[in-house]
């Protein structure tokens, strides 16, 4: 729930209670007040009924009314009271029905006048009511007023979130919202501060390994070509074991470029329709080589399927994908690639029938440089340990997903789920 919500409820919460309290009151007092006016305007009528000569007293049906001289009844109603009553207010039940008389006594004679307290209730529940309304009516538009002032005063922070939510991911600048409540400056000069921070890091995070490794990349060509022509001359093992270093040194070289070149930025300006079945077929072609020289069978399923992305990080994931089910799979192994179309969603799935990775380093080998096994892994394949990483860093580029889990065949199956701008491009 939102700030804005939560003080509106708040406030309204409060006012609610503190008028229900108040309206409970003056409900209260209100009544106690009726009921006093009512009592004296009842002992004003049996004045002046008192007044009237008994002779004179027109009677129409049943009357609510009595004159007594002592303790005997000379008219009214005689199913009233069967006794003169001593006070002048009471209360008492009568006729099937709870009455309120007034009793007024003159020259030795009492006259005697009741009303029924139902019609006395209902009416003072409507004047009651009636005075009441405007202040349930007041509620309703205080309610409004409050939302009105809560919204106006947090529309700093709502200014704020827009700016912030409207950035580019590699956007450091400083936030140009200059808000005048004292409690929202410390919030953007804190930020602000952060920000700094954070685009220092970023800058030495990008550039430190992208220039490293192109770098290195002049060095260990200039390597490879001198192991080459050593291991021409003499076939020495300690040559060939510095000539698998090298290539091991260069493929970490080259994860690193490819790493650093998938930023965000660089994936959102190149941004067109791709065919991933495409894409597939040609890292396929790619790898076929050592497909072939490890006999492996490989199969590549599903329909034509579009996303809009960008060719250079689809082809990386795919890459790293399908060379690490070559890599891993043993000789004479199968190897699967299927695309589904799962609606909002591309899911594409790499299948092989190599050792598999155990349940519980499933989450870990997405951690960069992290091996199973460390540099001691179990099939001895020389590797980076960035592949799944940088699959990884792609798949959130598309705001997808990738999960690990067990094939058909035993081995290892992940299962990436592609969800940016899906279209449908395919020519018959």
């Amino acid at each position: 729930m939102s700030i804005r919500a939560k003080l509106v409820m708040l406030l309204i919460s409060m006012l609610v209670l503190i008028l229900f309290i108040a309206l409970v009151q003056g409900y209260q007092r209100s009544l106690e007040r009726a009921d006093s006016l009512f009592d004296n305007h009842l002992l004003e009528r049996a004045q002046l009924l008192s007044d009237i000569p008994v002779q004179n007293t027109v009677i129409v049906g049943e009357t609510l009314w009595q004159k007594w001289h002592g303790q005997t009844l000379i008219a009214g109603d005689a199913k009233l009271l069967a006794t003169a009553p001593t006070e002048p207010l009471q209360t008492v039940n009568s006729r099937g029905q709870r009455l309120r008389v007034a009793n007024y006594c003159k020259d030795g004679q009492c006259t005697v006048l009741a009303e029924p307290i139902a019609e006395r209730f209902a009416l003072s529940e409507q004047l009651i009511l009636a005075l009441m309304a405007p202040m349930l009516l007041g509620i309703g538009i205080l309610a409004v007023f409050i939302s009105l002032v809560v919204k106006r005063a947090l529309q700093p922070l709502t200014l704020l979130s827009k700016e912030l939510r409207a950035r580019a991911a590699n956007d450091f600048s400083m936030i140009k919202t200059q808000p005048k409540a004292q409690e929202i400056k410390p919030v953007v000069q804190t930020l602000n501060a952060l920000l700094r921070r954070t685009e220092q890091a970023y800058l030495r995070e990008r550039y430190f390994a992208s220039d490293a490794a192109h770098e290195l990349r002049t060095p260990l060509s200039a390597m490879k070509i001198s192991l080459h022509n050593l291991l021409k001359r003499y076939d020495d093992e300690d040559a060939k074991a510095i000539n698998l270093s090298v290539d091991r040194l260069n493929h970490l070289v080259e994860q690193m470029l490819a790493l650093g070149r998938t930023s965000s930025q660089q994936w959102q300006d190149k941004l067109q329709p791709q065919s991933v079945p495409v894409i597939c077929q040609q890292i396929i072609a790619q790898l076929y080589p050592q497909i072939e020289d490890k006999e492996l069978e490989i199969s590549l399923d599903g329909e034509c399927q579009h996303v809009i992305g960008e060719p250079f990080t689809l082809s990386v994931m795919i890459k790293n994908l399908i060379s690490n089910a070559v890599k891993y799979t043993p000789r004479g192994g199968k190897i699967r690639v299927s695309l589904a179309d799962k609606g909002e969603q591309l899911e594409l799935r790499v299948s092989d029938s190599g050792p598999g990775i155990p349940a519980q380093l499933r989450e870990r080998i997405f951690d960069r440089f992290f091996r199973v096994g460390g540099d001691s892994h179990p099939t001895h394949i020389p590797g980076a340990g960035l592949g799944m990483a940088i699959v990884q860093h792609v798949v959130g580029l598309y705001r997808g997903d990738v999960a690990l889990q067990e094939s058909q065949w035993g081995g290892l199956e992940v299962v990436v789920t592609l969800g940016v701008h899906r279209e449908t491009l395919c020519s018959d």
